[in-house]
């Protein structure tokens, strides 16, 4: 059988397996040792093990499930809601101050977790009843959660850095600084957009009276709240930054710190850590199959020859250096339309990862563009996550007192809603291709 006919038969089992309904690693595994099998006889069978436990033990990956934890112990010790009251005192006074706020918020917990969706599940309880209560304009409301929430996969620390480093061989360290400033470029963006829709239409977004604005001290109590918090995340990106400890040992340092954190503010109890090592076990099991599957995947396409067919025939297609990364990044959005980012790093870096080396590009530079366009697929049609996750909110909070009009709305109108931010972020791939330093400069001074 030729290669050719080899390639296109397990890009069809891969999508077949999909399309029926599999899980993403279990399509990922199945094809991979039906292939290998089918190619190399029973006696590949040894490498399969081999390999799972080869990917599982590299130590970059460790990273992932100290994040995961920490990510949950925050999570569960309600350090989001204290975030969400403090950046919500502060905001009140400015034209759409609580939109603003939330996507401020939203950025934070993303910093603080990690994860795309956590803040969308932390503040649509919060934000979305408080704006409608205050009159605000629907799709200005829930408009700017689910891409705020996207943007855990920009903010370090970040799970799918680490995923996209380990399985890409690009420095996690670098990854984590270089999507920091467009994470945050972003994050701004979306707070101008606000402000600026509010000032033209100030019916959008009623400002909240005077008299029931914080004050001063008020401010400052709840903001005091946070600093521990903040003070960890610090400590955990610092250690990275100036190379004191590696992202698996600063993951541990950060996982540690927040149990401490949980116990001073007397959060945590035998009931609630079981629940945190429960949920963090499950999301941790969840990722490291995709992690095997995704090995094994890349063992196929290599042993099959298929990764070097279709690296020879994208560089064939002469469409240059930034025609091929333009391709590259298209086709990272049009996948995230359907599956999570971390699948999406093990089903296309193993056949993009070759090209990009071969091209000369900087890999930190294309590896920033792919999380930002990973983060887009959060909130993009029709399978976005967030999309459904701040949905599944909205069926929580619609039965309460003055929500009759959350009742009312439907995915295509939180789609609608997410529309401009999506575009905003886009932009921001625009500007990162025109001008790399955005997310070159601060890792080159790491």
């Amino acid at each position: 059988m030729s290669v050719e006919l080899t390639t296109l038969l397990i890009i069809l089992n891969l999508v077949l397996f999909l399309l029926a309904g599999f899980p993403v690693a279990f399509s990922l595994i199945g094809v991979s040792i039906i292939w290998l099998i089918s190619l190399h006889g029973l006696t590949v069978l040894s490498i399969i093990p081999a390999t799972i436990f080869d990917t599982a033990t590299t130590e970059i990956f460790i990273a992932a499930p100290l994040f995961i934890f920490m990510a949950i112990a925050l999570e569960r010790a309600g350090i989001g809601t204290l975030l969400y009251e403090a950046i919500h005192s502060w905001t009140t006074g400015i034209p759409g101050g609580l939109a603003v706020g939330t996507v401020i918020a939203s950025t934070l917990i993303a910093a603080m977790t990690g994860i795309g969706g956590t803040a969308v599940l932390v503040l649509g309880v919060l934000a979305v009843p408080e704006m409608v209560r205050r009159g605000y304009d629907m799709k200005l409301a829930i408009g700017g959660l689910p891409p705020g929430g996207a943007l855990g996969v920009l903010i370090p620390p970040t799970v799918v850095g680490v995923l996209l480093g380990g399985f890409a061989g690009i420095p996690i360290g670098s990854l984590f600084f270089g999507a920091a400033v467009p994470g945050f470029l972003i994050a701004g963006l979306f707070c101008v957009y606000i402000i600026v829709r509010c000032l033209l239409n100030p019916a959008l977004a009623p400002r909240v009276p005077v008299a029931e604005r914080p004050t001063f001290r008020e401010r400052l109590y709840v903001t005091r709240q946070i600093f521990l918090p903040g003070l960890l995340i610090f400590l955990v990106l610092g250690s990275i930054w100036w190379g004191v400890a590696t992202p698996s040992e600063a993951a541990g340092v950060g996982a540690f710190g927040t149990i401490l954190i949980a116990l001073l503010q007397r959060k945590l109890t035998f009931r609630s850590f079981a629940e945190i090592l429960q949920t963090s076990t499950q999301v941790s099991v969840m990722v490291m199959t995709l992690l095997a599957g995704g090995a094994l995947f890349s063992r196929l396409l290599q042993f099959s020859g298929s990764a070097r067919l279709l690296s020879e025939y994208i560089i064939g297609i002469d469409a240059g250096v930034m025609g091929t990364i333009v391709l590259f990044l298209v086709i990272i959005v049009i996948l995230g339309m359907f599956i999570d980012g971390a699948a999406i790093i093990f089903i296309a870096t193993p056949i993009m990862m070759p090209v990009i080396t071969a091209l000369g590009v900087d890999s930190v530079w294309f590896g920033v563009m792919l999380m930002v366009c990973i983060a887009i697929g959060y909130v993009t049609p029709p399978f976005g996550m967030n999309l459904f996750y701040l949905r599944g909110i909205l069926d929580q909070i619609r039965t309460r007192p003055g929500m009759e009009a959350v009742a009312r709305v439907s995915v295509t109108d939180i789609w609608a809603a997410c529309l401009p931010y999506v575009f905003l972020m886009v932009l921001v791939v625009a500007a990162i291709l025109i001008w790399p330093e955005l997310a070159t400069w601060l890792p080159s001074h790491m």
